[in-house]
């Protein structure tokens, strides 16, 4: 209750002066991840005034934000991931020292394939259909929260490759994520890292040329492009593979243009 109110205070303070409360901003952030949702959350809508009014305040302050997304609780990694987003677009480099712990909320956020059944928790058809419905909602709301932070890392990849060549190996762990958006944003991010520092992401190749394989065209599509951005020739004789078996066409194309451009030496 007083964290709460103390919260209280600070919006107030921010509606008069929002410089006022500078001084304590780091201990107002530190609340992003605190383990009373209620507080988190509030920390949260403070924290979104600021990206409003004055996002410049936030640099060097997002540690504790960050950390907050390793959340089982959606609206947490919902909202924050949601703010993050809207600061990458001006401000991209306050969220480079900090891929590598979005990357980890991501890898410990990954859904099951499937929903959670509860035919075995009750009999009763009337609270197994409303605890079904609960769990779809969470589940459509988690899925959105995790697209919007791969969004941000690739959104980060974008402006600054080389200084995330570090996350690589977390990156290569969402290849195998249940959900192909997910997959889908870091072959984006891998080739984005590839461009520009190739041999920070030759070590996962084999993972990116897995990708080939994937069951949704749109992941094939993106890691024909990663594997072309990696300038790496050992993956034309499975490129020459897919144009001879893809059924996508635009697959098919993409992947004997990527090969013959690998097989060139360009």
């Amino acid at each position: 209750m007083v964290r709460q109110e103390g919260l209280e205070v600070c919006q107030s303070v921010i509606d008069e002066d929002i410089h006022a409360i500078e001084p304590y901003l780091d201990e107002i952030v530190e609340h992003a991840a605190d383990d009373d949702i209620t507080v988190a959350l509030r920390t949260l809508e403070l924290l979104d005034t600021v990206v409003n009014e004055n996002p410049d305040m936030l640099e060097g302050e997002l540690s504790p934000l960050v950390e907050a997304l390793n959340t089982e609780h959606t609206n947490i990694q919902s909202r924050g991931g949601r703010l993050l987003a809207r600061l990458v677009v001006d401000r991209p480099s306050f969220l480079t020292p900090h891929v590598r712990g979005i990357v980890e909320a991501l890898e410990a956020t990954e859904l099951d394939s499937k929903p959670r059944q509860f035919d075995e928790l009750t009999g009763d058809p009337v609270t197994r259909q409303t605890l079904q419905e609960h769990e779809e909602t969470e589940r459509k709301r988690r899925i959105s929260s995790r697209r919007t932070l791969i969004n941000v890392v690739v959104a980060i990849t974008e402006t600054a490759p080389g200084s995330v060549s570090g996350t690589v190996d977390g990156l290569a762990e969402l290849l195998d994520d249940t959900d192909p958006a997910i997959v889908g944003g870091a072959v984006d991010a891998l080739g984005e890292i590839a461009a520009r520092d190739p041999s920070a992401v030759v070590p996962v190749r084999g993972r990116l040329v897995d990708c080939l394989d994937h069951g949704r065209t749109v992941v094939r599509a993106r890691a024909v492009r990663a594997l072309g951005r990696l300038g790496d020739d050992s993956a034309v004789p499975k490129l020459r593979s897919v144009v001879e078996s893809d059924d996508d066409e635009d697959v098919r194309e993409l992947a004997a243009e990527t090969a013959d451009f690998l097989s060139s030496g360009s």
